[in-house]
């Protein structure tokens, strides 16, 4: 088996998807960031990563677009970490919100679009459009008022009460399929605005998948992927490393996703040891690989002043295990750290910046040898 290949046509030759936020705060200089290498004077000399993942967990509501919170005081699952449903799940005017937070005028699209032709302007259009993915907001099972996705239809229930397993289920799909068709619709509409820009596919937000008395994700996920596919789109997955999410990627391709990246956590976790085992994980799996980094945490963990060595662990890692050039990588940078470190006074940070960009391109020299 092989990790999941970069520069396949039928992905829009993706090679490194970026998580990006799709807020304000995230300005048409913050993406320039990440769509171009920018030199010591912030002048662009070279294309950098070629996908963007506009990820967000609430909406402009303030609702909460994922399926549970950490009530815990760390992040990390080897502290006082306490993950809980939402009690503030997503209805239908979150989702429509965040429709518009991507399409509207000056909105996520746009700045990024502006962004990479800012970049063209110096470097030359790029090989092809960038790819960008959306997600598509968790239907959470503790959501019963969802809202009424067309006239003629009553507000969908997604939870079990005062229905069965398979009703809650259906209405959650509902709710997906409106979603895409609403996000697809826009994307149709406004298509002239975006000249740079190719929208691949959609993130599954959820980083597991369950099957329960009252939850059933696997039916769902069957059922939306032809959906997608009939419109020419792709169904992403990033899952975290457990044994559970390891074993559901086995054959992932053949039932739920197109494009699943395995996050290592190496990062956060202070008793896990190297990247040797996740990286032979996704090998095995054919899948791809979640880079990890971050600047500053809300929540203290064990790992915060390692998190300079650990990352480099990561990038030595994709010279020694070959996912470097051999794997499609998506790339969790914690808000807009890559950003902050091409900013950074602090040498340590810049670097980081110049080292990604050198790996991206696949030149990237590891700290120790080979050998």
């Amino acid at each position: 088996m092989s990790y999941l290949a970069p520069h396949q046509p039928r992905y829009n030759f993706l090679q490194h998807l970026v998580l990006l936020g799709g807020g304000s705060d995230h300005t048409v200089d913050t993406y320039l960031d990440y769509a171009a290498h920018r030199d010591v004077s912030g002048a662009p000399d070279g294309w950098m990563f070629d996908g963007f993942l506009f990820f967000d967990s609430k909406s402009p509501q303030g609702n909460d677009l994922g399926f549970d919170i950490n009530i815990g005081t760390t992040m990390s699952g080897e502290g006082d970490f306490y993950a809980v449903p939402s009690p503030n799940p997503s209805h239908q005017g979150d989702w429509a919100a965040m429709i518009d937070q991507y399409f509207g005028e000056g909105g996520t699209l746009d700045r990024l679009n502006q962004a990479i032709e800012k970049a063209a302007d110096v470097l030359g259009e790029p090989p092809n459009p960038r790819s960008i993915v959306l997600i598509i907001p968790y239907p959470s099972p503790m959501q019963s008022r969802f809202g009424r996705i067309s006239a003629s239809t009553p507000s969908l229930n997604f939870s079990v009460q005062g229905q069965n397993l398979s009703q809650a289920t259906e209405a959650r799909l509902s709710a997906c399929m409106w979603y895409v068709d609403q996000v697809e619709h826009r994307w149709a509409a406004n298509r002239d605005r975006y000249p740079f820009l190719h929208l691949l596919g959609y993130y599954w937000l959820f980083e597991s998948l369950y099957r329960s008395w009252d939850i059933d994700d696997h039916w769902l996920l069957k059922e939306l992927r032809p959906f997608l596919h009939e419109r020419q789109r792709n169904l992403v997955w990033i899952p975290f490393w457990s044994t559970y999410t390891v074993h559901q990627l086995d054959d992932y391709s053949s039932y739920y996703f197109d494009l699943a990246f395995l996050q290592f956590n190496y990062l956060f976790y202070q008793k896990l040891h190297g990247v040797s085992d996740m990286a032979l994980a996704a090998k095995q799996r054919g899948a791809g690989i979640e880079m990890e980094y971050f600047r500053d945490l809300e929540e203290p963990i064990a790992v915060v002043g390692e998190k300079h060595r650990r990352f480099y662990e990561y990038l030595d890692g994709g010279a020694r295990f070959g996912y470097m050039t051999e794997s499609a990588m998506a790339w969790f940078q914690g808000g807009k750290a890559f950003s902050e470190a091409r900013r950074d006074r602090d040498p340590r940070e810049r670097k980081i910046y110049d080292d990604v960009y050198d790996f991206i391109r696949g030149v990237y020299k590891p700290r120790q040898s080979l050998v």
